[in-house]
């Protein structure tokens, strides 16, 4: 039998990002649709992770062949903001999470963002240079 497996498992090192993440996560029109779709409100920012370029190339693959949350576009009048879309995740196999793929974002394929209901970075005491994992059921 050809199975394949029921999760994604994703490693790479804790970068510093740019400072952007806590400005878009703390948008009202996110804001919202966090609560109600993935049940909370994230902590305003998010835990960027370096992956080698291959394994970039193959997990944004799998990610788009698998369910997510997506997180609508929405406009506050001046910009249109683009959707997200939302990946159930465990961080270093004890921390519950989100990975998040952006419509629109600063970075390339090689880093994935995490969002979470606290800091992941004072929560998992990571620092810049941090190896973590990430598991995302599929």
């Amino acid at each position: 039998l050809d199975s394949s497996p029921s999760y994604i498992e994703i490693s790479g090192s804790v970068i510093s990002g740019l400072g952007e993440g806590a400005y878009y996560m703390s948008l009202k029109g996110y804001t919202r649709q966090f609560k109600v779709k993935i049940g909370y409100i994230p902590f305003s920012g998010t835990l960027n992770i370096k992956l080698n370029q291959l394994q970039a190339t193959q997990i944004i693959q799998q990610l788009d062949s698998i369910d997510s949350i997506t997180i609508d576009p929405f406009s506050d009048g001046k910009r249109t903001y683009g959707w997200v879309k939302c990946f159930h995740a465990v961080l270093n196999n004890s921390i519950k999470c989100e990975l998040i793929r952006l419509e629109r974002t600063h970075h390339d394929n090689s880093v994935i963002e995490l969002i979470a209901k606290n800091n992941l970075r004072k929560t998992a005491r990571l620092q810049t240079g941090s190896k973590v994992t990430v598991r995302i059921d599929t």
